[in-house]
């Protein structure tokens, strides 16, 4: 997903680079407060990250293309451990804490968010691509390939549905539970494989 964007993010940023990328965070952050993905121009995000149309199309392709960028920025504020350090009956509660991290520490955001953004819409389709993405890329090194007669990719992408789903029903559908209740109920859905 890195990759697809026309800034390579994996190298070194110039200082005038990251305030732009952060003006233009900043604009679409705002936007999605106040209203629809839908109904953000690019005019719009132009005006209010004070850079002319040239400037954003020298970065990004397309109004998609910043919101990818937006997922990056927020998901880089999360502490992501270095999950082949963990024991591995503790991989999978490091990662499910990693991700529920980055929705508990943009709590405010996400709710102004829902707010003008269904979690039926785009905007979120594009938020679950992109956490889908990294959970899959996680939880591919949380898998004990050792204790499975199954491809450890088919293994990885059940491990990250199933943290999305509780994610998803905990946070984005309202559901109050304790860190305690996250990794019980992962758990439970999760015993068909471990």
């Amino acid at each position: 997903m890195l990759t697809d964007m026309k800034k390579d993010l994996n190298a070194k940023l110039t200082r005038g680079t990251q305030r732009t990328l952060d003006a233009f965070f900043d604009a679409m952050t705002t936007l999605l407060a106040e209203k629809s993905f839908a109904d953000i121009s690019v005019n719009e995000l132009c005006e209010r990250a004070g850079y002319p149309r040239a400037t954003f199309y020298n970065y990004f392709e397309d109004r998609d293309d910043l919101l990818t960028y937006c997922w990056i920025a927020l998901s880089r504020q999360t502490n992501s451990a270095d999950l082949t350090a963990v024991d591995s009956s503790r991989r999978v509660d490091v990662a499910l804490d990693s991700m529920a991290d980055l929705l508990e520490s943009n709590n405010a955001l996400l709710h102004a968010v829902l707010a003008h953004n269904p979690p039926e819409g785009p905007l979120f389709a594009s938020l679950h691509r992109f956490i889908e993405h990294n959970a899959r890329r996680l939880m591919l090194t949380c898998v004990d390939r050792n204790r499975f007669d199954l491809p450890a990719d088919l293994i990885a992408d059940h491990y990250a549905n199933t943290v999305l789903l509780v994610l998803d029903w905990a946070y984005l559908r309202g559901q109050t539970l304790t860190r305690a209740q996250l990794h019980d109920y992962t758990h439970a859905l999760l015993r068909g494989v471990e």
